[in-house]
């Protein structure tokens, strides 16, 4: 559970969005490893992929992002 309450960095928070998305851009290897670490992310068959708590996560940065964009 600590991967909803742990902060993340803003560039944390953007890899946790790319994979999200199965974005081909580069992807910081410390990022990520933090986001696995957290149980967010994980690897499957050399693609990172979001975890059950890692998708509940990337849907409260959206909730997030679309309450200040209001």
């Amino acid at each position: 559970m600590k991967g909803m309450l742990a902060p993340l960095s803003p560039h944390e928070e953007t890899a946790l969005r790319k994979i999200a998305v199965g974005s081909d851009d580069p992807l910081d290897p410390a990022h990520v490893r933090r986001l696995h670490q957290l149980g967010l992310v994980e690897n499957d068959g050399g693609t990172w992929r979001l975890t059950a708590l890692g998708a509940r996560r990337h849907a409260l940065l959206r909730t997030a992002a679309d309450a200040s964009a209001a």
